[in-house]
């Protein structure tokens, strides 16, 4: 999910020596160790227990053999009803019992039910206290939610049924033993509303001639996960924690009205009786090309046609998709319709009214092709035939194969000297699409919980997002994922675990997305190097394609494809809710104690532009994309580390403290300037913390005889997020 924008090296493991060729010794200062004075030990290691990881997963993040999940298949029918703005629906399941437990119920989600007036997320909407919650409120006062006519078994012969606020329980006749499959019909009505002003991710939005757009999603009973480490997922849908889901095959039958183009998840089965001859052609053609399946003036044709529509003028449309872990679609006479093949094959489509057009026709199919692209080479190549986006209000908001993005341009046309567009508005697009297109590979590849960790989906597709938008174009505004943005938030009252559920999360953008996304980033660039961490990341993706990992097979599966332990960054930033704040405390050469001058450094570009080296952006290849707020690239090519020469007899001996006024740890960058002109580099490896005393560390640095140390700075590229900077750099006094 996409929320609107908030305005938007290796590590060796060692604790004291020889780091990257540079000589280290360490020392203590007095007083009582910080670990010892808490009673924790930052580096004891996380054992399985710890990670809540049992017998179906193992010690290298990777599945056993006796490894289980859940199947679940449907075949879905639909009737979109546009007079009383209704859904009339069935579903026939088949409810494969793949665990080693007899399940005497089967829970499915009613996740409409959260927009009633009675339902346990519209209390959520009380306690934020502002007024846009309570207009939400006020839109939800029609809300019906989920009313369930039937519910039989695979003989049509009825069972009983409950229902929970946003759970349905279906007890069965006897419980259903491992091993077996359960069949299930159930039908269903389903009230819609206007989306966008309940904040709803599901329902319709009116546009200015009265034209409607739909988007159904959540609409039919989805099976609750049931799972080795926590079986049932019974918590209450509350519109923050989004879905815990089963993958399953699917088909579906969506009737809608005839002038209506259906976007869905999976794959179109009757394309011969719903396009016309031109739109087959494109459709088989299969070009690399931006082909119009419905262009502008065919849309408004339709558009007008449907306004004069009769009721029983209707199309069925048919989709069918393999292990999915849900279903969605999108329908309105009011869409253009675009559509291209990548190099994979893929293809990628697009629908969006008029008053969206100049946004979407300029950067749309491009923005999904970039996405795929990125996440391919940073996960694994996405296995699928289709990617649709669509633009509906709201919120931005994804499915398999299908995602929703809100966005639509300021203006309807550009001019020589205007775009139709914002800057910020292009940005938001264009990483809205990235965000939401990403989730395709997380969860709807590796299927995820999100109901108990938002961040595991939320935090790795915005970590990736980070590099796809930094690689659009040079000063991409970019939302999620560099280290300084997150300082103040760690530094706050409402700092928060990254492992806190869900629905507990009090900042879910800041902690899910930002925070995760941000130290993923330490990791990958200042723990790891991205030549350890990338490798490992694509390992734990490929293992766990169609599974449910859950955080500890993460951490399992990067330590162990890195070959290093690193239960300390698991515990400092994400069990831990701990800040940290680096400081230069005092500096002595050959045992004399020298003043430092505080020293203002100059922010660094970000950190893709720097460790990252991101050098070619997506409008150098494609120049037609760029337009008046693209600026040119500069030159960020970063400075090769020099290391700190080895330890001779003649060398002068510089002592070094340097404190934490925080709780969390990470390794430490220092750079060092003499008045010679050398600048020196070290990495001070985060195990040496485990040697400090009341967050005090101190160091012993050599310099080669006949050179003066003139400037030091702790974190040059800002690659942690210090919480207050203008202690991490300081200059010497000339002897």
């Amino acid at each position: 999910m996409s929320e609107p924008p908030v305005l938007r090296r290796h590590s060796h493991r060692r604790t004291c020596g020889i780091l990257l060729g540079t000589t280290l010794l360490c020392t203590l200062s007095a007083g009582a160790s910080s670990h010892a004075a808490t009673g924790t030990d930052s580096f004891v290691r996380l054992s399985q227990t710890d990670l809540n990881l049992g017998s179906y997963r193992s010690g290298t993040g990777m599945p056993t053999e006796n490894y289980w999940q859940q199947q679940v298949d449907y075949d879905l029918n639909a009737r979109l009803d546009t007079h009383q703005q209704r859904l009339l629906a069935s579903a026939d399941i088949r409810y494969h019992n793949n665990s080693p437990d007899a399940l005497p119920a089967l829970y499915f989600f009613l996740d409409h039910n959260a927009l009633k007036v009675d339902a346990k997320a519209v209390f959520r909407l009380f306690t934020a206290a502002d007024e846009k919650s309570r207009k939400r409120a006020v839109a939800r006062k029609t809300a019906q939610g989920f009313a369930i006519d039937t519910v039989t078994d695979g003989r049509r012969q009825a069972l009983n049924w409950q229902v929970h606020d946003t759970l349905l329980k279906v007890p069965l006749p006897e419980p259903l033993s491992p091993g077996k499959t359960q069949y299930l019909h159930i039908q269903w009505q389903l009230p819609l509303i206007e989306k966008n002003a309940a904040g709803a991710r599901s329902g319709y939005e009116t546009l200015a001639d009265g034209s409607r757009i739909y988007v159904i999603a959540q609409w039919f009973p989805r099976a609750a996960a049931y799972t080795d480490y926590a079986g049932w997922q019974l918590k209450p849908f509350l519109q923050q924690g989004e879905f815990s889901t089963e993958f399953g095959d699917y088909s579906a039958r969506i009737e809608v009205p005839e002038d209506f183009v259906v976007a869905a998840s999976g794959e179109l089965q009757n394309p011969t009786q719903v396009l016309n001859g031109h739109q087959l052609e494109l459709w088989r053609r299969k070009s690399t090309e931006p082909g119009w399946m419905i262009d502008g003036p065919q849309a408004r044709q339709r558009r007008a046609a449907n306004r004069n529509a009769h009721a029983t003028d209707t199309r069925s449309w048919q989709f069918t998709g393999q292990q999915l872990r849900d279903f969605a679609f999108s329908a309105s006479a009011s869409f253009q319709w675009q559509i291209q093949y990548d190099q994979r094959g893929r293809r990628l489509q697009q629908f969006f009214p008029a008053e969206a057009a100049p946004l979407w026709e300029k950067f749309g199919l491009p923005a999904i092709a970039h996405s795929l692209d990125v996440f391919d080479s940073a996960l694994m190549p996405l296995d699928t035939n289709t990617i649709s986006v669509v633009n509906a209000s709201g919120i931005g908001m994804e499915y398999p194969g299908l995602a929703t993005i809100p966005i639509r341009p300021e203006r309807s046309v550009s001019t020589r000297r205007q775009p139709a567009w914002e800057a910020l508005t292009k940005y938001d697009f264009i990483g809205t699409v990235i965000h939401e297109v990403g989730h395709n590979y997380l969860p709807m590849r590796i299927n995820t919980d999100e109901r108990e960790w938002a961040w595991l989906d939320e935090g790795l597709v915005s970590f990736i997002e980070y590099r796809a938008e930094h690689s659009w174009e040079a000063n991409f505004d970019v939302i999620y994922g560099e280290p300084r943005s997150i300082a103040a938030y760690t530094a706050s009252a409402d700092h928060q675990p990254i492992m806190t559920s869900a629905d507990s999360l009090l900042l879910k953008i800041d902690n899910a997305y930002n925070k995760s996304a941000s130290v993923m980033n330490v990791l990958r660039h200042l723990v790891l190097g991205p030549e350890v961490f990338d490798p490992a990341l694509r390992s734990f993706a490929q293992a766990w394609i169609g599974k449910r990992p859950m955080p500890g097979d993460l951490f399992r599966a990067l330590e162990t494809s890195a070959g290093t332990d690193l239960s300390w960054f698991w515990r400092s930033w994400f069990y831990g809710q701990g800040s940290i704040d680096l400081s230069l405390h005092g500096i002595a050469r050959d045992g004399k104690a020298l003043s430092l001058q505080p020293w203002e450094q100059t922010a660094p570009p970000a950190l893709a532009l720097t460790s990252g080296d991101i050098q070619q952006f997506v409008v150098d290849r494609a120049p037609q994309l760029a337009d008046s707020y693209t600026r040119t690239a500069q030159n960020f090519a970063p400075q090769i580390p020099v290391p700190l020469p080895a330890a001779e007899d003649s060398s002068v001996w510089y002592t070094l403290t340097i404190d934490n006024h925080g709780s969390a740890i990470l390794p430490i960058p220092l750079e060092l300037v003499t008045r010679e002109g050398n600048r020196y580099h070290s990495l001070i490896p985060a195990e040496t913390w485990g040697q400090s005393r009341n967050n005090r560390l101190t160091l012993e640095l050599p310099l080669p005889r006949g050179q003066q140390l003139s400037r030091l700075c702790i974190d040059p590229l800002w690659l942690i997020p210090d919480t207050q900077r203008n202690n991490n750099c300081a200059e010497l006094p000339t002897l």
